[in-house]
């Protein structure tokens, strides 16, 4: 059954960098991932944003590794192979963009 529970809080605070993620249309994923969870080597049709909010991921592309921190944005342009692997419990959002955006600085 629908339901529409009315809220008593009006006032939400997003980080500026994360707010700066979100498309002109459409949303930003917030992923947690546990301890030990790998997303093996894959790619994506769209240019892909990510920034750490806590934890440690192993991150691997095609001719790179690099242990991301809270804070740590991840650039990856359309059809870049990589792969990540949660070192702690991670959050993290991911905001998705037609390709080549990344390239126009938006």
């Amino acid at each position: 059954m629908t339901q529409i529970i009315a809220g008593t809080k009006t006032n939400f605070s997003i980080d500026p960098d994360i707010l700066a993620l979100l498309p002109e249309q459409g949303c930003i994923e917030l992923q947690h991932d546990a301890a030990g969870k790998v997303h093996a080597f894959h790619t994506h049709p769209v240019d892909e944003i990510l920034i750490v909010i806590s934890g440690r991921l192993n991150f691997k592309w095609e001719g790179g590794e690099r242990v991301c921190n809270p804070g740590d944005k991840i650039l990856l342009p359309a059809g870049t192979l990589h792969e990540s692997e949660a070192l702690e419990d991670a959050i993290y959002a991911i905001a998705t963009r037609p390709p080549a955006s990344l390239a126009a600085g938006n």
